[in-house]
């Protein structure tokens, strides 16, 4: 199957969680998933990833958003994705289908199995999207190695062997142009959510030193931000890893924020320090771009650099905001080269971004900024 985009809307982040792990195991490779907690965030984000299908908790289903219950608002809105419901209680079946919905699920109570569940889920979401023809492989049988976001399919892809000769450094071109009483940049910071490993890994093998040390929040599940960097590892100049608490941010050398965990910097003499430790999500996600972004403006000044690139939502716009107002230099990624135009456009439309551009023209535009 090809170009399923599932949306998961639950106000239960534990259970999201649970979700994204449990279709990682079953969706075909390729599937992209995004999530939502509650209507108002759900409707934003659905308008530009636009699913194939929606999976909702029913009882998210009558709330008033926009003066319509949100089922039925869900489905006049987006009336290509066929939404598929789940509850506790056996009546829901008869209040989703008057709603409109699909197909409705019923969740197990507490204490008891899960797996059929999930099974029927996955079942429900093919059937749904019109794939019904199965009969060479059920969805329990597609294995770990399918993927829940274009975030994890592109990171679990293993470095293909023998490794191809390391790129040459792209040309200091940039038209980007320091200021003459700028700072030195001794700290890169950057963030990304939607279409993000493709993004950073262009931008990442184009570099090599002498350069600053890089911290990158990319939205990502744990265990796969270790898969992320250890392929990038592979395929950098630069030397690349799983951040954690406690790790010096050395020249040279790029920290990935592990999956579920915020990633901030503190000070220790003349160098920063990592601490990578879970907390409260912010926009909805852990790790998030403002919590780095934030530590960073409190802790290096503008002796750090900002860069946001592609994905849904705003998160780091805020956070690359304070950085540019305390003299960071900040680039966003630009609409043509963005796989989701969302994250860069709050930041560029809060006034956080002193310079947007392409994907291809940043690496240029680091260099010139840090040399």
């Amino acid at each position: 199957m090809h170009n399923l985009r599932v949306f998961v809307i639950d106000n239960s982040i534990m259970f999201q969680n649970t979700l994204l792990q449990e279709l990682t195991k079953r969706l075909p490779a390729g599937s992209l998933v995004e999530r939502a907690g509650q209507p108002a965030e759900a409707l934003s984000k659905l308008a530009v990833f636009k699913p194939t299908i929606i999976v909702l908790n029913f009882a998210l289903s009558s709330l008033m958003v926009k003066q319509e219950k949100f089922l039925p608002l869900l489905i006049k809105t987006f009336p290509a994705a066929p939404v598929v419901t789940y509850g506790i209680l056996e009546s829901g079946q008869r209040a989703a289908q008057f709603l409109g919905a699909a197909q409705y699920l019923k969740k197990p109570s507490t204490g008891q199995p899960m797996e059929p569940f999930f099974e029927q889920l996955v079942s429900a979401l093919l059937v749904s999207q019109g794939k019904a023809d199965r009969s060479n492989s059920r969805p329990s049988d597609i294995g770990s190695g399918a993927v829940v976001t274009k975030e994890i399919w592109q990171a679990s892809k293993p470095a293909q062997p023998p490794a191809p000769p390391k790129p040459v450094p792209c040309p200091i071109t940039s038209s980007i142009t320091p200021p003459p009483n700028a700072a030195q940049i001794d700290l890169i910071a950057i963030g990304a959510s939607t279409g993000g490993t493709e993004a950073l890994s262009s931008i990442l093998t184009q570099l090599q030193p002498p350069l600053p040390g890089i911290v990158i929040v990319q939205h990502i599940p744990p265990m796969f931000s270790r898969l992320f960097a250890e392929r990038l590892n592979t395929e950098c100049h630069l030397s690349v890893k799983e951040a954690v608490s406690g790790d010096v941010v050395l020249p040279n050398h790029v920290y990935i924020a592990p999956g579920a965990k915020h990633m901030t910097i503190s000070r220790m003499g003349t160098r920063y320090m990592l601490e990578c430790k879970p907390g409260p999500p912010v926009h909805s996600v852990c790790p998030s771009v403002d919590v780095l972004f934030d530590s960073v403006a409190d802790v290096a000044g503008n002796h750090a650099m900002g860069i946001i690139l592609t994905g849904i939502g705003k998160d780091g716009a805020a956070g690359l905001l304070k950085m540019r107002q305390l003299g960071s230099p900040t680039i966003g990624q630009d609409a043509a080269s963005s796989v989701v135009y969302g994250m860069p456009k709050s930041a560029f439309e809060l006034g956080a971004v002193q310079q947007q551009l392409p994907l291809a023209s940043i690496p240029q535009a680091i260099y010139k900024l840090v040399r």
